[in-house]
């Protein structure tokens, strides 16, 4: 019998398929926020990265390798992609930041160097390799290094090298209709809008199984960019300035943006249900409930919705005691049928029983 609060009142529609939760208590805060939010390992002292990874998103592309052409996808809508700003990292903790052009993610997912076409081909042949043009200043800086920095050169260059490899390659293209490519140089909402179709499309084409999307970075989105909702500030300093009319405005906006997503993913038909209900949808902050301008994470807020296919608990409110975050993440990787993983993160090893049916 609960009720949504002003700012999520924009997801009435989908009350039966959202499960609500607070309690949840991370390490960090603001930009260490950013960082954990996805990994569950704090950052690393004084710069916001976290220590180690994946992050759940990436661990999931991992485990779910080979069954769609892109293991994972990682969206923006105006990211910094500064170091200390990013939510997801591979294996060996590097982050892998968003693409903030909708244009450019829909052209990665369904442009013209998909498949074996002449344009295609051509397309390719275009793309040299910028590890073979910037070979010998890479070998120059290489020798005048540490072992310890050279070794993580190594690791980048063989990263960089496995995505030319994998760029060089036919993409499969996708057997469905794609949706309508965005334009470039668009606002701040139309720019969201995109973002999400750019996702439910490569849901519904089988291009991947797995995506993230961030709005801005640990400052969150600029001022000037939510002019168009009648906010001149950004959401930084509307944050710090105490609960007013720019803040509720401001998460009222973000709660639409997720509401235009749930209705998309609800409108595609799969099986018996549809394509919310066979996904497990999550939106997050990097901070917590509680007095302003404390950058803590206690009482987390989290909403998720659909997950009806993987066993998730819906039209809930869950109000944990206060119960660590990481656990959140590892109950996440549970909910989505992998039962062979002890520990998420730094230390989340325990499952929070409310979140399954």
């Amino acid at each position: 019998d609960f009720k949504l609060s002003p700012v999520l009142q924009p997801l009435k529609a989908h009350r039966s398929k959202l499960l609500l939760m607070h309690g949840l208590r991370g390490k960090d805060g603001h930009s260490g926020g950013m960082s954990e939010s996805l990994t569950g390992w704090p950052a690393r002292t004084g710069d916001g990265v976290a220590e180690k990874g994946p992050s759940i998103d990436q661990y999931l592309a991992g485990r779910f390798r080979g069954g769609t052409p892109l293991p994972s996808l990682e969206l923006g809508v105006f990211p910094a992609n500064e170091a200390n700003d990013q939510t997801s990292y591979c294996a060996s903790g590097l982050p892998v930041p968003a693409i903030g052009s909708p244009r450019g993610a829909f052209d990665r997912l369904f442009g013209v160097t998909n498949g074996n076409t002449p344009s295609a081909k051509r397309m390719r042949s275009q793309k040299a390799s910028v590890l073979d043009h910037t070979a010998k200043e890479i070998a120059k800086i290489s020798s005048q290094l540490g072992a310890d920095a050279r070794l993580l050169l190594d690791e980048e260059l063989t990263l960089i090298r496995a995505k030319e490899v994998a760029l060089a390659k036919p993409f499969v293209a996708p057997v469905c209709d794609p949706p309508a490519a965005p334009t470039s140089r668009l606002g701040l909402g139309a720019t969201w809008k995109a973002q999400h179709d750019n996702i439910v499309g490569a849901f519904r084409c089988g291009v991947t199984r797995v995506a993230t999307l961030r709005a801005g970075g640990w400052g969150g989105i600029e001022s000037g960019k939510y002019d168009e909702i009648g906010v001149p500030t950004g959401h930084h300093q509307a944050a710090h300035s105490g609960p007013g009319d720019h803040l509720l405005r401001i998460n009222t906006f973000h709660a639409e943006q997720f509401s235009y997503l749930l209705t998309q993913l609800d409108a595609v038909r799969e099986g018996d249900g549809s394509m919310l209900d066979s996904t497990v949808v999550v939106w997050l902050n990097e901070l917590g409930l509680g007095p302003f301008n404390h950058h803590s994470r206690s009482d987390v807020h989290v909403v998720l919705a659909g997950g009806k296919a993987a066993g998730m608990r819906n039209g809930s409110f869950l109000k944990l005691p206060t119960t660590n975050y990481h656990d959140f993440l590892f109950s996440l990787i549970r909910l989505m049928g992998i039962t062979d993983l002890s520990k998420f993160g730094d230390s989340g090893t325990k499952l929070i029983e409310p979140i399954f049916a």
